[in-house]
């Protein structure tokens, strides 16, 4: 008896650690351009957040976590266990004479057309940096909006006369937007800033003259401008489950019209309530559930019955602040919106 009880134990962890492998799985994949981690994880796995289980990196392949197009992918078993690897990562061998075709770009881990505008575009800083900040006064000439190749002037900005030695110094200019509040506890969770806008520094002084070197939308007066020191976004993650038990909920769909209807579905952005505080990395995919639904009682109308919360999609989240996060909706069976619940998948 005691052995039994000792096996059924074992043979429950191994079950519980096993990867959900798809009946379909394919035994080798090329990866095609326009794959991104997400699809190919699809392609083998129930649950695509499961990916990193999966996953097994051959030292002798150059960048062997990373996969390219033209990377070729084996399904193998080690004790009854699968893996999936990399056998070779980019390069394609053409009969009769094998020829090597140059890589063209690591495979996302979802789509960048997606998700770019929110890399380098969009902050959720900790603190009201932008009511602290230098911003613009006035523009040269009679314009009433700044464009291209335009100089303005940034009060707060430089006390010096003149230009720091070794070049010009970089700004970014943005425009504050919402504030963040926590849907329950009401508690700020931060502030919203939009890049509208580059420059750089003409002359010091008080007010500063800045060149607008690039820019998303007319500078206006009080846009503030910050200088470029963020460090490079890093793209590089992988889907996963989050590494501690969380609960959140969406607060905002930039992509949706403002207004209490606001839908989305996959392919879109999310702002969770969730952030680094919260244990939230770059790569967690997260389950989303819809609100909870109370019905009456068929056999008693006068009482209600609250049904449980249905699952109805994926997100994965991609950037991560203090206590926020930007997150794409990677699957949904129907309309996710706003207030909507996320949780471990």
């Amino acid at each position: 008896m005691r052995y039994f009880l000792l096996l059924t134990c074992f043979l429950l962890s191994t079950s519980s650690n096993a990867v959900s492998l798809k009946p379909n799985a394919p035994s080798r994949y090329v990866v095609q351009h326009g794959d991104t981690l997400w699809s190919i994880s699809s392609r083998y796995l129930q649950h695509p957040w499961e990916w990193k289980q999966l996953w097994r990196s051959n030292p002798s392949i150059k960048n062997p976590n990373k996969l390219y197009a033209g990377a070729v992918l084996a399904l193998g078993y080690s004790q009854q266990k699968p893996y999936l690897k990399v056998l070779s990562n980019g390069t394609v061998k053409l009969s009769p004479s094998p020829r090597a075709e140059g890589l063209d770009g690591l495979i996302p881990p979802v789509p960048l057309g997606e998700i770019r505008p929110f890399l380098n575009e969009s902050l959720i800083l900790d603190e009201d940096v932008l009511v602290k900040a230098p911003y613009v006064v006035a523009y040269m000439g009679e314009r009433m909006l700044g464009g291209q190749g335009d100089e303005v002037y940034v009060k707060g900005l430089h006390s010096s006369k003149e230009l720091p030695e070794g070049g010009s110094i970089g700004y970014s200019i943005f425009r504050a937007g919402k504030n963040y509040v926590d849907p329950k506890t009401k508690k700020l969770l931060g502030y919203k800033a939009n890049l509208v806008g580059y420059g750089e520094l003409v002359a010091g002084g008080e007010p500063a003259t800045i060149l607008l070197t690039n820019i998303n939308q007319g500078i206006r007066q009080m846009d503030r401008v910050l200088i470029n020191n963020s460090p490079e976004f890093e793209i590089s993650f992988e889907p996963q489950t989050p590494t501690v038990t969380v609960k959140g909920f969406i607060i905002e769909m930039p992509g949706s019209m403002p207004s209490g209807n606001s839908q989305q579905a996959a392919g879109e952005v999310i702002v969770l309530n969730l952030g680094a505080v919260d244990g939230i990395n770059p790569g967690d995919v997260l389950g989303i559930y819809g609100r909870i639904r109370t019905v009456k009682d068929p056999q008693n109308p006068s009482a209600s019955i609250t049904l449980p919360p249905e699952r109805i999609g994926e997100a994965m989240i991609f950037r991560t602040f203090t206590k926020t996060s930007f997150a794409l909706i990677v699957r949904s069976i129907r309309a996710v919106y706003l207030s909507d619940t996320v949780t471990n998948p």
